[in-house]
């Protein structure tokens, strides 16, 4: 039985025009559990050249949809309580969930595409 809430986080590796992808991605922590209005963190860490890193949420029985896509240096708001960021040098994004609730229960997934 869940009484809060649970995100499952998991990476993957975009390339578009090949299929052999060479950036390794790496995500942490692979998954948290808390409770509702606790702020939760999510971190992609990639190596190689990204152009984007773009963040998806997938509900459970659901097909990931979207959440947005960070350019260089760019940090992001998304709905009332997501915050992205990119930090092209460092070459990690992150994704933060504010006062998280349980509608926020999902699989968030980091997607590089390469240049």
């Amino acid at each position: 039985v869940c009484t809060g809430f649970a995100c499952a986080f998991y990476v993957a590796c975009l390339k578009l025009d090949k299929l052999i992808c060479q950036v390794n991605v790496a995500q942490s922590p692979p998954s948290l559990n808390g409770s509702e209005g606790q702020d939760s963190s999510l971190t992609c860490s990639y190596s190689g050249t990204a152009r984007n890193v773009q963040w998806y949420r997938q509900a459970p029985g659901e097909s990931p949809t979207l959440l947005g896509i960070l350019y260089k240096d760019e940090r992001a708001t998304w709905g009332l309580n997501l915050r992205a960021e990119l930090q092209t040098r460092e070459k990690h994004s992150y994704l933060n969930i504010t006062e998280a609730q349980l509608q926020d229960a999902a699989t968030y997934l980091c997607a590089v595409e390469t240049q």
